[in-house]
């Protein structure tokens, strides 16, 4: 027997005995969600941390930094698996939850449009990713200043997304 079916036994049980929404019952589920991820097995991954985000949002809501959390995990593991627009809509979601409960300028949130940008520039959405970059660089030139390392990042992320933009102009022909 697999870890993978000795997890889904495992959580099958907590569910019929302690319920789908217990706390044993979740942690099982996260855990066989981590090791999937952690052995690429990515759309494994993102159906369990489907299953938790959907537990989160039953009792602790929408906006719960857990809940956060897990749909966070969903959007990183359909970034993994190519399904881009889930996840840039997953990341857009979690974005909004943080600016708003924890503020636009705190860590978390400005993480999360970093991995927001990153992946519409995965998807080769590379102005939406200049976008969301050039806000981050906003804040962090705010927060931190110029010179800041997470600052210079964002500053050469911005600077290889406009690439790309006139790499794709000078790629499509003119339409005359």
């Amino acid at each position: 027997m697999s870890i993978v079916s000795d997890y889904e036994q495992l959580i099958a049980d907590q569910t019929r005995v302690l319920g789908a929404d217990h706390r044993d019952t979740l942690t099982s589920l996260r855990r066989l969600a981590e090791f999937q991820f952690d052995c690429r097995d990515f759309a494994g991954a993102a159906a369990s941390y489907e299953q938790l985000h959907a537990a989160r949002v039953r009792s602790l809501g929408t906006d719960h930094e857990e809940t956060l959390i897990m749909l966070s995990n969903l959007a990183t593991s359909r970034a993994m698996i190519g399904d881009y627009t889930a996840a840039i809509a997953d990341y857009q979601q979690v974005y909004d939850g943080r600016a708003r409960v924890l503020g636009p300028d705190n860590p978390d949130t400005l993480r999360t449009l970093d991995m927001l940008a990153d992946t519409r520039a995965s998807a080769g959405d590379h102005e939406g990713a200049a976008a969301d970059f050039q806000q981050l660089l906003d804040t962090r030139n705010r927060l931190l200043g110029p010179e800041h390392e997470e600052t210079l990042r964002t500053r050469g992320d911005l600077i290889h997304q406009q690439s790309q933009l006139i790499t794709a102009q000078q790629q499509t022909p003119d339409k005359k």
